[in-house]
């Protein structure tokens, strides 16, 4: 052990080993690793906690696969069918203003009350968008241990498997508490919000061994993988961290049930005292991960721009179909974002216009060319004007 270490990694060390709770033990190791000298004296202290936290987090993902597996059949509880051009869940502690504010932008009347959880069970609304109606869907307040009961099991499962989660803090009440609540919950439900699928990619063989690639990428050494894949009886496999990619994000590679889930922040009460602070104190801490919307349900404040935010999360656009000589169409087909003329073609009739396809016309007044016909394989984008020709 070197003996040139600073008196914060001697006492850090000591909170360390003091520690028995499994998950707590590894947060204390890594605060211990982010402490340690960086010279060459160090190195080989630096590989042994190296070591000893890829152990730590093995086990605490086998005691998470035992406990998932005690669960299994869970959920499939409360799974809420889809409607409209996307569904939205609403995610927060009681009483944070779900039901107000769902109230205030749907024909909904759902119960607004004093007491906790008057919401017992997910409840869909619908939110009309400009010439779309997107589904939102208030789930019941969250609390510490939501996981383990069976209204957050079923509260989470919706989430899962939701296009956009809409965390709503209160801003009358302590933000720290509320997002540690639900990001906790959250996590332990395996939903990562705005993270990036496509950083660590697996892919299991039934020959060849351990092939990393991409180590440049990860937040770690090749050694620590290797160690950890084995940990886990994992011996024929190739990992590409595609992107910079971290420990957790190579767990969570390797567990199919993780759900990966764009998400936003929605400030309900900004007509609260104090709000205002408290919502500066939310974007600071906060801002860097998640976009955040304030609003007041009460005095009916900023609602549109929550609108529009929601839509620009669901990643959607809306094609308007015209006939040769006719109408643009009122109701508009909506796509994914990405998507090109041949999806949109699917949509209206697939024998129709994409086996025979002949050619398409985009009508765009954002363009200089307001009209120009073009292929199957053209990009599509929100509010264009799309005619259809066939053989």
């Amino acid at each position: 052990m070197p003996t040139n270490v600073s008196p914060e990694f001697d006492k850090q060390r000591q909170i360390y080993e003091d520690t028995e709770d499994l998950e707590q033990r590894i947060i204390e190791l890594q605060k211990l690793l982010a402490l340690a000298p960086n010279h060459k004296g160090a190195e080989r202290m630096i590989a042994d906690y190296r070591k000893k936290l890829a152990k730590l987090k093995a086990e605490l993902e086998k005691r998470r696969e035992q406990e998932r597996a005690r669960r299994s059949g869970a959920s499939d509880e409360g799974v809420i069918r889809k409607e409209g051009a996307g569904q939205v869940c609403l995610v927060g502690v009681t009483n944070c203003g779900k039901s107000a504010l769902i109230n205030a932008v749907t024909n909904a009347d759902l119960t607004v009350a004093d007491y906790p959880f008057a919401t017992a069970i997910p409840t869909p609304a619908m939110l009309t968008y400009e010439d779309i109606n997107i589904q939102l869907v208030e789930l019941p307040g969250l609390f510490e241990g939501s996981y383990d009961s069976g209204m957050g099991r079923q509260s989470l499962s919706v989430a899962r498997n939701t296009d956009l989660i809409a965390i709503v803090i209160d801003l009358s009440q302590d933000i720290d508490f509320q997002m540690r609540v639900i990001l906790g919950e959250l996590d332990r439900a395996r939903i990562r919000l705005n993270k990036e699928k496509s950083a660590v990619r697996v892919e299991r063989t039934g020959m060849g061994g351990l092939m990393i690639y991409g180590i440049q990428n990860f937040q770690g050494t090749k050694e620590e993988v290797i160690e950890f894949l084995k940990s886990r009886r994992i011996n024929n496999i190739i990992v590409r961290f595609q992107k910079p990619a971290t420990f957790e994000q190579l767990m969570d590679a390797l567990d199919a049930s993780v759900a990966y889930v764009r998400a936003m922040i929605i400030a309900t009460k900004g007509d609260a005292p104090g709000s205002r602070e408290r919502f500066e104190e939310l974007v600071q801490k906060y801002g860097d991960r998640f976009d955040i919307v304030p609003v007041s349900a009460l005095r009916g404040e900023n609602l549109n721009e929550m609108k529009r935010a929601i839509f620009e999360h669901l990643d959607i656009l809306r094609v308007y179909t015209r006939a040769p000589g006719g109408k643009v169409a009122d109701k508009p087909i909506v796509l994914p974002e990405g998507s090109v003329v041949e999806d949109a073609a699917a949509k209206v009739h697939k024998e129709l216009f994409v086996k025979r396809f002949r050619a398409a016309v985009i009508y765009r007044e954002s363009d200089k060319i307001k009209r120009r016909q073009v292929g199957l394989n053209y990009p599509l984008r929100d509010g264009d004007v799309l005619q259809l020709m066939h053989t």
